[in-house]
């Protein structure tokens, strides 16, 4: 094959589908290329966690943040589910609860609160640790099946911005403007 494009993006996992989102919408002809058949490695592996609670403050925290509002941006678009809102975290003994007293006290702490034992014992139901403080609950934190999620967006990124993937294709040598592919 033999085409012009603005953009190539070597690799198929999330990652790289970001960036074609990107350069998509910035109106470049983006081509995808990627040696697998499917999405795998780090991109599956992660198990389609989207976690803003806990990610270090400043840029790495604000990015996270970003992450979630496209995620949950294209989700509708792409017909992927969003599969799990929230996230639970347990504190057990009195030295995680202040830890977790310390993270409430911060910023990153929005969209996030303290469930006492009673509420905590409560929200978790048969999941009953052996000692219990309390848990921290974040609303904002969500998870996709990425198996399924990564093949949509990939389907959704080519019909509705005509981004072109080359599957089973490995790319063999990079130059200025070209790429040698298998």
């Amino acid at each position: 094959m033999s085409a012009s494009f603005d953009v190539a993006i070597v690799g198929a996992g999330i990652v790289g589908l970001a960036h074609a989102l990107a350069a998509a919408r910035d109106g470049r002809r983006v081509i995808v290329v990627d040696r697998d058949a499917q999405a795998n490695g780090a991109s599956i592996r992660n198990f389609g966690f989207v976690t803003v609670t806990g990610q270090e403050q400043g840029d790495v925290w604000r990015r996270a943040r970003r992450s979630r509002e496209v995620w949950l941006a294209l989700a509708g678009p792409a017909d992927i589910a969003i599969e799990q809102r929230g996230l639970t975290m347990i504190a057990q003994r009195p030295e995680a609860r202040a830890v977790c007293d310390a993270f409430l006290a911060t910023d990153m702490a929005e969209d996030c609160a303290w469930l006492d034992r009673s509420a905590a014992e409560a929200l978790l139901g048969d999941i009953q640790p052996a000692q219990l403080e309390g848990v921290l609950s974040s609303a904002i934190d969500i998870r996709v099946e990425s198996r399924t999620a990564i093949p949509k967006l990939a389907s959704w990124l080519a019909e509705a911005h005509n981004v072109t993937f080359e599957r089973g294709v490995a790319v063999r040598q990079v130059e200025q403007g070209q790429l040698e592919t298998s």
